[in-house]
């Protein structure tokens, strides 16, 4: 198999503190948009330009997008009481971004339900429990 792939390169070894300035570095890169039709019209609202986000923000009659594009990655917050349309217009909102702001073709988007936030989405918020 060495004679295939050839000999194991050096690797540098990290550390915890690397991994930490990146992590807040990454979070600080998003920002977070809601999208409601509550006035009768559908509106994209910028709610906050960096993280940490409160979690107050996040209300379960509307859909949120969570831009943090430059990092390869849209998530959209789906509110427990978000009607249809929100919904969709969230989805719309994340595809637009990714060619409005030039992300890379392969920026993914995840799609959140109210109550099944992944780990890695409660990060963005400082009082997540």
């Amino acid at each position: 198999m060495i004679q295939v792939l050839g000999p194991k390169p050096a690797l540098k070894e990290g550390n915890p503190e690397e991994d930490l300035t990146a992590d807040r570095t990454n979070a600080q890169a998003a920002a977070l948009y809601k999208v409601s039709d509550a006035t009768g019209q559908m509106n994209l609202t910028k709610v906050a330009d960096s993280s940490p986000f409160a979690l107050e923000l996040l209300i379960p009659d509307d859909c949120f997008v969570l831009d943090n594009g430059l990092c390869g990655k849209i998530y959209i917050w789906k509110g427990r009481k978000a009607n249809e349309k929100e919904r969709q217009a969230a989805l719309r909102v994340a595809e637009d971004f990714i060619s409005r702001m030039r992300y890379a073709p392969n920026t993914q988007v995840e799609i959140l339900p109210q109550g099944r936030e992944s780990p890695i989405f409660k990060q963005f918020f400082k009082d997540w429990k």
